[in-house]
């Protein structure tokens, strides 16, 4: 199987991958081939929205980068790398595009020692996708829906793909964040998690602290999982998860499984990711990245690319190299032809700077408008970061509430009303856009579905009536654009 080069920023190492093994290479034969690596997921911003079908390339790329600035949070006194996917809609003549940038100040960070040792960095790629090569080498179950949990020092996310695609992700808090919140080192999270997990015999006395952490950490996580499963299961069209795959070195989490169950898993297969049995344990999810990398290369996923780091263009392909070209050419000719080729090269010539002023011009008139505009979206800028900071002071005042009030008995009730509602809506095939909870006794839960399906929320709501909840209603029905629309409050 063809080789590529592998960059491994956290390390500064070259490896060569051949699909089963990798192995330290050269900077020397690192140039002659494809070289690629994996932005990391903390340095990723990103944002989705949808276009008409049809929609050009070239405006695509266009509406991506506005909207990113205005919608997706960038600075405009930044520079980003930006790439883009979309995915089809079965519903709707509409893609969902979701777009991904990274500042360029820290890709250089991240990069620049290795892009100077190989010369270039032809692929820089967005990890969430990484589990798409596990389709391409048959080593999953393309025909599935299948959910990959990847809990990483720095990172940790969830990653739905159907049918052997990505769909969607969802970032999860990092073990650094869950050791910084217990007081203890990563090492010792890792260590408790693979042998410990979930379950408090396993705990002494003294450990409460890092008990109760771990608990409510994974609760939180499992909770999110399962609201962003259930968001997605109308956009995308499929029933429920058929499989739950565990990406943390190759160990399981004792405790976790019957967590997820308790949220409406429990017809899910589960296991632990493998990919390249030759690779050891702990090394399977740089496994998946660097095949993924390979599929890329090979031209076998449609991979985003985030990359500042091209390789250069060979300077006969260069507008000065063609150009040079052409003059030793016209050079050759001179030699049968004389002061007539000679007029023609001086016309070129300044016709090339007439077309040179011109560039010069437009380009000064595009400085001036990207300037003009900075200025105007300035206070605009200053408003959403204050929105932005108002917003997260409000959600740590939730996450306080919420933990002050998880004692044994409400956290059994509010798993128990999660999986009521979600296998109620899993039952009809129902899309539920937003799922609000508050406290153990109520649920306000936003529904949409189509024309013919619209009689789906009345018996969503008469199976929970029936499963022994006081009051099951709804303000009204709308109808949008041949999307019935319910908010839904379930009072236990």
């Amino acid at each position: 199987m063809e080789a590529i080069t592998v960059c491994r920023s956290e390390s500064g190492t070259l490896l060569r991958f051949d699909g089963e093994t990798w192995s330290e290479t050269t900077p020397k034969e690192a140039k002659k081939r494809f070289c690629a690596a994996m932005v990391p997921a903390e340095l990723i911003r990103s944002h989705t929205f949808k276009v008409p079908i049809g929609t050009s390339e070239e405006k695509l790329s266009t509406t991506v980068e506005i909207t990113m600035f205005e919608e997706g949070g960038l600075d405009l006194n930044e520079e980003y790398a930006i790439a883009y996917i979309r995915h089809p809609l079965d519903f709707e003549s509409s893609w969902l595009v979701e777009a991904f940038a990274v500042e360029s100040a820290k890709l250089h960070e991240r990069f620049d020692a290795l892009a100077k040792r190989t010369g270039h960095i032809d692929l820089l790629s967005v990890p969430y996708l990484a589990y798409e090569a596990l389709y391409r080498y048959e080593r999953a179950d393309a025909a599935a829906t299948e959910l990959f949990l990847y809990l990483g020092e720095s990172a940790s996310y969830a990653v739905l793909c159907k049918e052997g695609r990505y769909i969607a992700h969802r970032t999860l808090p990092s073990l650094l964040s869950l050791a910084t919140r217990a007081g203890v080192t990563v090492e010792v999270v890792e260590e408790t998690l693979k042998t410990r997990g979930l379950e408090a015999e396993r705990f002494g006395p003294d450990e409460r602290l890092l008990l109760t952490t771990i608990q409510e950490e994974f609760e939180g996580i499992v909770r999110r999982i399962g609201q962003a499963v259930s968001h997605k299961r109308g956009i995308f069209g499929f029933g429920g998860v058929d499989t739950v795959l565990l990406d943390f070195g190759g160990a399981e989490i004792p405790g976790l499984w019957e967590l997820l169950d308790g949220y409406g898993f429990e017809e899910s297969r589960k296991g632990v990711v493998s990919c390249c049995p030759k690779l050891p344990a702990e090394s399977q999810h740089e496994g998946v990245e660097a095949l993924y990398l390979l599929a890329a290369f090979k031209k076998e996923v449609e991979a985003p690319n985030l990359t500042i780091f091209e390789k250069p263009t060979p300077f006969l392909r260069t507008h000065t190299g063609l150009f040079l070209s052409a003059v030793a050419a016209a050079l050759l000719a001179v030699a049968g032809y004389g002061l007539y080729l000679a007029a023609e090269l001086g016309e070129q010539q300044r016709e090339a700077e007439r077309l040179q002023r011109e560039y010069d011009t437009a380009r000064k008139s595009f400085e001036r408008l990207g300037s003009q505009l900075k200025q105007e979206k300035a206070e605009r800028d200053v408003l959403q970061k204050e929105v932005k900071r108002k917003n997260l002071e409000l959600m740590a005042y939730d996450e306080a509430a919420d933990a002050m009030m998880l004692i044994e008995d409400s956290k059994r009730r509010r798993r128990q009303m999660m999986r009521d509602v979600d296998t109620a809506l899993a039952e009809y095939r129902l899309s539920a856009t937003s799922l609000e909870q508050n406290g153990s006794k109520r649920m306000r839960v936003d529904i949409l579905t189509g024309y013919s399906d619209r009689d789906r929320i009345a018996k969503f709501m008469k199976r929970l009536a029936e499963k022994g909840y006081s009051s099951v209603g709804t303000d009204a029905i709308r109808l949008d654009k041949d999307v019935y629309r319910s908010s839904v409050e379930i009072v236990r």
